[in-house]
C-alpha cells in the first residue's frame, strides 16, 4: 500500500513539474513577444545583419573592408577616410553578424594624412641698367628663383630667356656747342671784311667765333718782305639740342610650380573581432552510467527524468509553435529603402496584422509584409486584413510555395502581392 502511495505522489509530481515547464515556456515565449524588436539591417551586397538598438542609421560608410583570418583569429577590418568637417562619431560601432560570425569592434585607430596643393606661377622681376645690351643683362640676371608667398606657396623657378625685355627709363632734353671752321685763302688784307660772318653746316646756323690770319705770299719791297695776300681760317660757333635716354629698365620672369602644405583627410580604421555564432559542440567523454539500485522496493528514477524532459519540450515546443512571431514588418522609405522594424504574429484564427502601434517607428504610410512560408501555407485562400489606425486593407492570401510578401501602401490606400 505504501509503495502504490509512492508511486501515485510520484506521478503527481512529474505532473507538476511538467507543467510548470510548459507555463515558463509560454511565459518566456510570451515574453519574446511583448518585448520590442531590433532594428535589424540587412546592408545589400553581402550577407551581413546589424543591429541597431533606437532605429539609427549610419551616417559614415567605410572606403575599404577586408577580412582577415590570422592563427584562428578572425577580424573584419573597415576603413573609412574622414575629411575635415565629418564627425569621427558617426562610424558604427554595433556588432554584426555575418556567415555565421558574429564580429564586435575590439579598437579603432587614426591616422592623419598630409596634402600638397601645386600650381604653376610666374614671378616678373625688374632690373635697373645703363646699357640695354642683351649679354651685359644675362649676367645680372640669376638663371634660378627662390620663391616664397605670404600664403605659404615656395618653390623655385626658372628664369625664362624668352621673356628678357629692356626698355629705356626716361629721356632727358639737353643742348650741345657746334663748332665749324673755313678757310678764306688769297684775301688782298687781313681785314674782317671778308669774313663771313654766319655759315650754315647741316642745317645749322653758325656764327663766326674766331679767325686766324697767316700770310699766303709776300712781295719784297727796300729788302722787305711785304705779306701781298693773306689766308683765313674762321672758326664758327652754335648750339644744337638733343634728347638723352637716363637709363634702362629690363623685366624678365621666372616660371614653375608652387606648393603649398595642407591638412589632408583622417584615416579610422575599425577592427571587429569575430565569435561563431553556432560552434560546433566538442566532444566529451561519456558519463559512466551509474550501476541500477537492484534493492527491494526502489523506484527507478531516471526513466520518470527522462518523461519529464520529454513533456517539457513537447510543451514548450507547442508553445514556441502556436505564439512564434510569422511575419516581419519592413517600414519602406520614399527611395524604396526597407528597414525591419516589428514581427508581429497572424494565424488562421485571427486573420490581421495590426500596424498601429508602429507610427512611431515606420518611416512612411508604405509597408512590406512577408509571412513566412509556414504561416502562408494555412493561410491560402485566406483574406487577412491589414490595419493602420483606422484604415484596413483587406488581401486574399495565394501561396505558391516561398515566402509570401505584401507591400500595404497606406498613402494611396493599395495592397497588393510582390513575386
Amino acid at each position: 500500500m505504501k509503495r502504490h502511495l509512492s508511486l501515485f505522489a510520484l506521478w503527481r509530481l512529474v505532473c507538476v513539474f511538467a507543467l510548470v515547464c510548459v507555463l515558463l515556456s509560454c511565459g518566456l515565449t510570451a515574453f519574446a513577444a511583448e518585448e520590442s524588436s531590433p532594428l535589424v539591417i540587412t546592408i545589400t551586397g553581402g550577407d551581413e545583419s546589424v543591429i541597431v538598438n533606437g532605429g539609427t542609421s549610419c551616417e559614415l560608410y567605410p572606403a575599404d573592408v577586408q577580412t582577415v583570418i590570422e592563427d584562428g583569429k578572425r577580424q573584419i577590418v573597415k576603413t573609412y577616410t574622414l575629411t575635415a568637417g565629418e564627425n569621427p562619431d558617426n562610424i558604427p560601432r554595433e556588432s554584426f553578424e555575418r556567415d555565421g560570425w558574429i564580429y564586435t569592434l575590439t579598437d579603432i585607430t587614426q591616422e592623419r594624412t598630409s596634402g600638397a596643393d601645386v600650381k604653376d606661377h610666374t614671378e616678373t622681376v625688374e632690373l635697373e641698367t645703363d646699357s640695354n645690351d642683351l649679354n651685359e643683362i644675362l649676367t645680372l640676371l640669376s638663371p634660378t628663383l627662390e620663391y616664397e608667398s605670404g600664403d605659404g606657396y615656395c618653390g623655385l623657378l626658372t628664369l625664362d630667356l624668352a621673356s628678357v625685355k629692356c626698355e629705356a627709363a626716361g629721356y632727358t632734353n639737353g643742348s650741345y656747342t657746334v663748332t665749324a671752321t673755313r678757310e678764306y685763302p688769297n684775301l688782298p688784307a687781313n681785314d674782317l671784311y671778308y669774313i663771313p660772318k654766319t655759315i650754315t653746316d647741316n642745317g645749322r646756323t653758325l656764327a663766326l667765333d674766331s679767325v686766324e690770319w697767316e700770310a699766303q705770299s709776300t712781295v719784297n719791297m727796300g729788302y722787305t718782305d711785304i705779306p701781298d695776300s693773306y689766308r683765313a681760317v674762321a672758326k664758327y660757333t652754335g648750339k644744337a639740342s638733343q634728347t638723352a635716354v637716363t637709363g634702362y629698365v629690363t623685366t624678365a620672369d621666372y616660371t614653375g610650380e608652387i606648393t603649398r602644405e595642407s591638412a589632408g583627410d583622417t584615416v579610422y580604421t575599425a577592427y571587429f573581432t569575430g565569435v561563431e555564432s553556432n560552434p560546433a559542440p566538442q566532444e566529451t567523454e561519456p558519463t559512466p552510467k551509474p550501476a541500477p539500485d537492484t534493492e527491494g522496493g526502489s523506484i527507478p528514477i531516471a526513466p520518470i527524468i527522462t518523461l519529464a524532459v520529454i513533456v517539457a519540450l513537447l510543451g514548450g515546443a507547442a508553445a514556441f509553435f502556436f505564439l512564434r512571431h510569422n511575419v516581419k514588418v519592413y517600414s519602406v522609405g520614399e527611395d524604396g529603402y526597407r528597414v525591419l522594424i516589428a514581427k508581429v504574429r497572424i494565424s488562421a484564427k485571427n486573420p490581421a496584422i495590426d500596424l498601429t502601434p508602429l507610427d512611431g517607428r515606420a518611416e512612411s504610410r508604405c509597408f512590406s509584409l512577408e509571412i513566412d512560408k509556414l504561416a502562408a501555407k494555412g493561410l491560402n485562400d485566406s483574406t487577412v486584413e491589414v490595419i493602420y489606425g483606422s484604415a484596413k486593407l483587406p488581401h486574399k492570401i495565394a501561396y505558391e510555395g516561398n515566402l509570401y510578401r505584401i507591400e500595404a501602401n497606406f498613402h494611396d490606400m493599395t495592397i497588393k502581392a510582390i513575386y
